[in-house]
């Protein structure tokens, strides 16, 4: 009997194979050469012990991550066994293999899972193949398998978008067999399906390298798909490499075999890794966000609970925009404004920030109902006082921002922090008159609020690194990209575009139309001009940070200055303010587009004209190229200088020489992220 049952307990083994095991320091289990030997010697394991099925899972509650691509510069990724060798290993496995999918699946990771026979997902997972935001396209087997598995139109819009997929979704279009129910172990519901597939037929149909994709009736119908996604995508000179890469790829899983498909997909992602200018930066602008929004080195832990009760000070659009971030990350917040109709205004935006979210399917009228249910306004500040956060959003004054600080310094607690959303102004100023100003900082978003990721976070020098920390920690919970800059006019991004934007008046100064500036940096391959970019954030904003700097009155403005009078004109004079006013340097009608689509202004243009015959200015003709130098160079010339105020310029190039690399590979490959 004995004998029986263990004869029996062989037939029936269920082998669990867990990504990073024994690989320390691998939260996300990239797959990295250490986690790929890992990963070959389980599987070896397995097979050697004669394992019947096969659970393969990442350890620390999450799948994988995907590629550690710190291994594309070095080539490391292509170190035995490579992705594409495990990923056959897998593959080639004549047991039933079952992805148990908890955290996310992305990249490598969601190939490693297309590898298995069945995949099971945790309801909260999540999975996707964001390689094109690095400027590549899958490339171990991403764009020859899902189209197999889930239809080349869902692998399409999945791929080029590099979203991720809620397992609810990924369970629809196939690509989970399963989702485990709340309370049940995923692990154990992938052994469950594992041991019920043993001996199945169905097997070798789960293999889908051996699967042609769609009979020739459908080719015509993914012919189409192909042609939609790339009539929807950005020109490859403006930033669409990757994507168009993607879908070139994608289209030769239906167009031929399994092999040449992965030949074709192997082709575009080597040319793309070594030759694409885009994905180089891609990549950079990846490893610069998590390095810089990280808090620095030494800073202690975040205060834990994290406060959760803030107040936002001042409800025009970006008071209201910033109130909108923290209510739908789960605040308590209350908004204050010196007017009942700029509460009502505030108020309006909000509500009407969260019904859209509604709207376009990103939140539930219950969802929302919460979150404005946590939301108050008041006309005074005593209203904050429980606050742990209070950020200020008045006008660019520091008059102004600093009687608020003050008043505001004899209400909060002492623990509660005070944030600035100055653009330009001195932190440590504003902060100077307040009781304990290490609890000061800025906090600097950018227009629209409730929209873009970014948010500088500016350190004073008065700033403790709690301070720092916790900032971090609220930045990340708003779901944005908190970066740590220093406290200096403008700070980088305000202080990057100022010159950017100076130059592109001058440029209409001299014969060039706002149409054309803006024309040509996007030809170029920016999302918008410098001229759009000024209606969506408001004209007025700039006039208001001149006037601190004494530039607006010819009187106080420094001898020698070109200063081009035609902004402050544009919203002294004729009152376009931009987007919120319906008119700037553009027109916008209600009728198109919501008010959001510019369009030429007769009355602008007939302004321009009229500027520069008071000055004498005798036009000129510009191409596009001599436009995007004259506007971006100076943009380019900011950031240098940013640069040397960290490091001396002798220092940093006798350092590139030694090691025999320009200053881009200098910090690109991330040599100077010690010195930050």
């Amino acid at each position: 009997m004995l004998a029986s049952r263990t004869s029996s307990l062989r037939r029936m083994s269920t082998h669990v194979v867990t990504i990073g095991k024994s690989v320390p320091k691998n939260k996300v289990n990239s797959l990295g050469l250490a986690t790929r030997q890992c990963l070959a010697s389980q599987l070896d394991a397995a097979v050697a012990a004669n394992a019947t099925s096969i659970v393969l899972h990442g350890q620390n509650g999450t799948f994988s991550a995907g590629a550690d691509i710190t291994e594309f510069a070095s080539g490391g990724s292509a170190a035995s066994p490579s992705l594409h060798e495990l990923i056959g290993k897998i593959e080639a496995l004549p047991v039933p293999t079952v992805a148990a999918i908890e955290g996310v699946a992305l990249g490598g990771g969601l190939e490693l899972a297309l590898s298995c026979k069945y995949r099971v997902g945790k309801a909260t997972a999540r999975v996707g193949l964001p390689e094109v935001h690095l400027g590549i396209v899958p490339g171990a087997g991403g764009t020859q398998r899902l189209p197999r598995l889930a239809g080349v139109p869902f692998a399409l819009q999945a791929i080029t978008s590099g979203r991720m997929i809620k397992a609810e979704e990924a369970g629809e279009h196939g690509v989970l067999d399963g989702i485990a129910g709340k309370g049940e172990d995923v692990v154990e519901a992938a052994k469950q399906l594992a041991s019920s597939k043993e001996g199945s037929d169905e097997l070798p149909l789960r293999n889908l390298s051996l699967n042609m994709l769609a009979s020739a009736s459908n080719k015509a119908d993914d012919d189409a798909a192909v042609a939609k996604a790339k009539s929807r995508l950005p020109a490859p000179n403006m930033g669409g490499e990757a994507v168009h890469g993607a879908v070139d790829a994608i289209a030769a899983s239906y167009a031929s075999d399994f092999d040449a498909g992965m030949e074709t997909e192997m082709n575009i992602f080597m040319e793309l890794l070594a030759n694409s200018a885009q994905g180089r930066a891609r990549r950079h602008a990846f490893f610069a966000e998590r390095f810089s929004t990280a808090p620095p080195p030494g800073a202690p832990p975040a205060t834990k609970p994290l406060g959760n009760k803030v107040g936002v000070i001042g409800a025009g659009t970006m008071g209201s925009g910033i109130a909108t971030c923290f209510l739908r990350a789960g605040y308590n917040v209350t908004l204050v404004d010196v007017t009942e109709a700029g509460l009502a205004r505030g108020d309006k935006i909000l509500r009407k920030n969260i019904e859209t979210d509604v709207k376009k399917g990103r939140s539930s009228e219950e969802k929302a109902n919460s979150q404005l249910s946590n939301f108050s306004t008041s006309l005074t500040m005593d209203a904050l006082k429980d606050a742990d956060l209070v950020v200020e959003a008045a006008f660019e004054s520091m008059d102004i921002k600093k009687k608020i600080f003050k008043e505001l310094d004899g209400i909060v607690s002492p623990s509660c922090i005070l944030a600035t959303n100055t653009s330009t102004l001195d932190i440590d100023e504003i902060g100077s008159v307040v009781s304990n100003s290490d609890r000061t900082m800025g906090m600097h978003f950018f227009s629209p609020a409730n929209v873009m990721k970014l948010v500088e976070n500016v350190k004073g020098s008065a700033t403790s690194p709690q301070t720092i920390s916790d900032i971090t920690a609220h930045s990340k919970k708003i779901g944005k990209v908190g970066v740590l800059v220093g406290n200096c006019d403008g700070f980088v991004g305000n202080r990057m575009v100022a010159p950017y934007t100076n130059e592109a008046a001058h440029c209409v100064e001299d014969g060039a139309s706002v149409e054309d500036v803006d024309g040509a940096m996007t030809e170029l391959g920016m999302a918008i001009g410098p001229f759009t970019m000024g209606d969506i954030a408001g004209n007025d904003i700039g006039v208001l940070i001149r006037k601190e700097k004494n530039l607006v009155d010819p009187a106080t403005r420094p001898a020698g200055l070109r200063y081009t009078e035609i902004a402050d004109k544009l919203v002294l004079e004729l009152e376009r303010v931009g987007q919120k006013v319906g008119k700037g340097w553009y027109d916008y009608d209600p009728a198109v587009g919501k008010g959001r689509i510019p369009q030429p202004s007769e009355a602008v243009a007939d302004f321009v004209e009229k500027h520069r015959a008071s000055l004498n200015i005798q036009e000129q003709d510009f191409s596009s190229l001599e436009l995007q130098q004259r506007n971006l160079f100076p943009l380019v010339n900011e950031g240098l200088k940013i640069l040397e105020e960290y490091w001396k310029p002798s220092d940093l190039l006798k350092e590139c020489v030694e090691r025999d690399v320009s200053l881009y590979d200098y910090f690109d490959k991330g040599m100077g992220k010690s010195k930050l």
